[in-house]
């Protein structure tokens, strides 16, 4: 007791555990927990624990004769996530700043619920993770905003509208959904009450997407092209035959085979450009196979590849899916950025404007597929029919397009997300320029001036730290590129620390919510493998562990193990509201 008494916390903690457990009923306690992480980490309902203790003792592995239940593995799974929140809260308050990143859904499995993550940067390196679920009481901002709020204070502790936190939040990430018509977010407003330096970005892929269904979705001739190659797709899939005559006519034409392919529902745009490429790649052996079709006995095949081979004639069909793979091209190219985790902020605007920038241009002048068409009445010797001239059409998608996707930064500040460049060593310039970086560390210095210094940054020393820093770097650097933040941090943190801290600041920005939709797709996984009703908190727990806790092979439970048993031997109980999981070691005996 003298030794415990003198001792650290986590020591104290390590030797009540090996008091209150034997080496015997630890290794059984740490089988349990491993059973239970490797279940949620797998997304398996927690039922098939108790099967899993029918096969370990089939195998020997000795669990004891206790803790076999579902409470049980509910209650460890508490547990074993409750470790990841601590580490997450701990890791929250060592930083100067942090973002909220939330998104909704809703389908058949699941109610309205928000997903809600946090990204930090420590040092040059970027964290973003997984805080919980929330279900919305009704689809409106206020509801959301009080959501994210809850979820952050259920799993952290953390009241977002607290001194401490407000002054540490810079940024929101989100999909752009709710009020994405008005000028103006009414989620990011109601943030701005909290912290007026906060930046909200929207989900890009998110964006992109409902910004290309609105345009194209009251285009005629984009339903046209789009339906064309729906059928062609089915007509050769649903027949062997017509697949494998289509073989032949493209090797009679001396072409590599290239089969129509489906346009994808989860991929898109990935799956829209490929059908497109393959469509036009594949042009004059469809043409020749549905006339051979079309001669054939069988009157429905001759009705069905007529009606195929008259739309495939049809010039302004033609002339328009060129001009559409010219701006899925440029489209697909934002979207792989602004999907890819190491992309920042900067990065993603500095592909949006490239490419509002192309779109106007197309505006003036054809791409370089529509171009091919431009005043040819053949096509890969065909010869097209009826309307030629696709100008007004057009003309409407590109002006309906850019007015949309220049709607991604309504509710931040340009100049400020401009700023964020420095951020980005893919758009520093390869060879140094005194110039470069000093208008932006001005901007987002004035910008970010309280939050700064909140965060005990000398403001009066960035510029100088900031020159210096940049000419350190091209001079012992080659290849800018190649270089990272946290590598950069860890030689000259102790040389300019308050310019590096306003680098941590940039990286906490969201570049999107892409972070977000993933916890969407695994949500819908889990929900597919467990019980459709599952509690949010349920829900929250073994998302934590999916998404935030370390694989099945590098899994330590004794941490979970520490803090369950001094939860159940203490009698104040749980803080967690109407938990099973601070009942004292009898009851759980009892229960099970």
């Amino acid at each position: 007791m003298e030794a415990t008494s003198s001792s650290p916390v986590n020591r104290a903690t390590t030797k009540l555990m090996m008091r209150t457990m034997s080496k015997v009923t630890l290794g059984r306690v740490e089988n349990l927990f491993r059973s239970c992480h490797a279940i949620a980490k797998t997304g398996r309902t927690l039922k098939d624990f108790i099967w899993m203790c029918k096969l370990d003792d089939m195998k020997g592995v000795d669990i004891g004769p206790v803790f076999r239940t579902k409470k049980s593995a509910r209650m460890f799974t508490y547990f074993i996530a409750e470790v990841e929140r601590k580490n997450l809260r701990e890791k929250l308050e060592k930083s100067k700043f942090f973002s909220v990143i939330s998104d909704g859904i809703t389908d058949s499995l699941i109610k309205e619920v928000e997903l809600v993550y946090v990204q930090f940067a420590h040092a040059g390196k970027v964290h973003c993770q997984f805080v919980g679920v929330q279900t919305v009481e009704r689809n409106d901002p206020l509801a959301i905003k009080n959501a994210t709020e809850k979820t952050l204070e259920i799993n952290l502790q953390l009241r977002l509208s607290s001194q401490d936190w407000a002054k540490k939040l810079v940024g929101f990430g989100s999909d752009g959904t709710h009020g994405i018509e008005g000028e103006n977010n009414e989620v990011a407003l109601l943030l701005r009450e909290i912290q007026p330096c906060v930046q909200t970005v929207y989900c890009f892929a998110h964006h992109l997407e409902l910004s290309y269904k609105v345009v194209f979705q009251n285009i005629p001739l984009y339903n046209d092209v789009k339906d064309l190659l729906h059928s062609i797709y089915h007509f050769y899939r649903n027949s062997p035959l017509h697949k494998s005559a289509l073989r032949t006519a493209f090797k009679g034409l001396h072409l590599r085979p290239v089969m129509p392919s489906q346009i994808g529902d989860r991929k898109w745009l990935q799956g829209l450009q490929a059908a497109l490429q393959n469509f036009l790649k594949g042009y004059p052996a469809i043409v020749r196979q549905l006339y051979s079709a079309g001669e054939g006995k069988s009157d429905t095949n001759q009705k069905k590849s007529k009606e195929l081979l008259e739309s495939l004639l049809q010039a302004d069909i033609v002339k328009f899916a060129h001009f559409l793979l010219d701006v899925i091209n440029v489209l697909s190219i934002l979207s792989g950025v602004s999907k890819n985790r190491n992309s920042s902020i900067a990065d993603i605007f500095a592909t949006l404007e490239s490419m509002l920038e192309m779109l106007q241009m197309y505006q003036t002048r054809l791409g370089p597929k529509e171009r091919m068409m431009d005043s040819a009445t053949h096509f890969h010797g065909n010869c097209l029919r009826g309307k030629e001239n696709i100008s007004a059409v057009r003309n409407i998608v590109l002006t309906h397009l850019i007015k949309r996707l220049q709607g991604c930064f309504r509710d931040a500040s340009q100049n400020v997300v401009r700023a964020t460049m420095i951020g980005s060593f893919k758009l520093w310039p390869t060879k140094i320029n005194q110039e470069f970086g000093e208008k932006e560390v001005s901007i987002l210095t004035a910008h970010y001036e309280p939050v700064l210094e909140a965060a005990n940054v000398k403001l009066s020393e960035m510029d100088t730290e900031w020159s210096m820093l940049k000419l350190e770097i091209y001079a012992r650097f080659p290849n800018i590129r190649k270089l990272t933040w946290d590598f950069v941090n860890s030689i000259y943190l102790h040389k300019y620390p308050n310019i590096l801290t306003l680098v941590d600041l940039v990286l906490t920005l969201p570049a999107s919510s892409a972070e977000a939709e993933r916890g969407f797709s695994q949500v819908k996984w889990t929900k597919s493998h467990m019980h459709a009703k599952i509690k949010a908190e349920i829900m929250t727990d073994v998302l934590i562990i999916q998404l935030n806790s370390p694989d099945i092979n590098n899994f330590d439970p004794r941490k979970a193990i520490h803090l369950w048993n001094t939860r159940t031997l203490s009698s104040t109980g749980d803080t967690r509201p109407n938990s099973d999981c601070s009942s004292n070691s009898e009851s759980h005996y009892e229960s099970d």
